[in-house]
């Protein structure tokens, strides 16, 4: 289980893992030595902080829609102790934008291949690879590519008021941010099941 922080420590763990992957690479990997290379901040707004250092390299890392995962969103109750019935974890779908930011083509070309080789590497984000506040180890969330199509990416390059930039989206499935409602008291609803057939004759 995770609580509001886990979109943060997502980002952060995806930020880190990229700073990683990227400061090695050569020739541009000086360009990548601190955390401020990889921003969480739209693209537009990286491109214009960038704008003053022309030969300056960097990468947005942008979560642009959080969405519920419909899949698990049904699951009932948690059994919590004696008596007790937990409220289910909203879970939810993280999407983001990654889109390198260079003056140089030839560079977002390097650096947006790097970006795909490490995630491809990387497909699973487990607990224990977060911040110690999340106990609980068995919790793991995918990293996959979301194959949005070019219109649907030109619609959010239209929403940022920008031209449009080489970029690709990632899907993190599934988060999960535990529910703030107190346990439940009481036994688990029971669900009775009606057997009717027909007394004498023909079944």
């Amino acid at each position: 289980m995770s609580d509001y922080r886990v979109l943060q420590e997502i980002s952060l763990h995806l930020r880190r893992l990229l700073l990683e992957s990227l400061s090695g690479l050569d020739p541009i990997g000086a360009q990548f030595s601190s955390e401020n290379s990889i921003s969480l901040d739209s693209p537009p707004r990286i491109a214009d902080q960038s704008a003053p250092n022309a030969g300056q390299a960097c990468l947005s890392l942008y979560l642009y829609q959080v969405a519920p995962n419909a899949h698990i969103n049904n699951h009932p109750m948690i059994p919590a102790g004696p008596g007790r019935q937990q409220y289910p974890p909203l879970s939810l779908d993280l999407h983001y934008l990654l889109t390198p930011v260079s003056q140089k083509p030839e560079d977002n070309l390097v650096i947006l291949g790097r970006c795909l080789q490490t995630l491809a590497a990387n497909p699973t984000i487990r607990a224990t690879f977060l911040d110690s506040w999340l106990p609980d180890s068995s919790q793991q969330a995918r990293v996959s590519l979301d194959p949005v199509s070019l219109e649907e990416l030109t619609r959010i390059w239209n929403a940022f008021n920008a031209a449009y930039r080489l970029s690709v989206c990632y899907v993190v499935q599934s988060v999960a941010i535990d529910s703030a409602r107190a346990p439940q008291e009481g036994p688990p609803v029971a669900t009775s099941l009606v057997d009717v057939h027909r007394i004498g004759g023909e079944p």
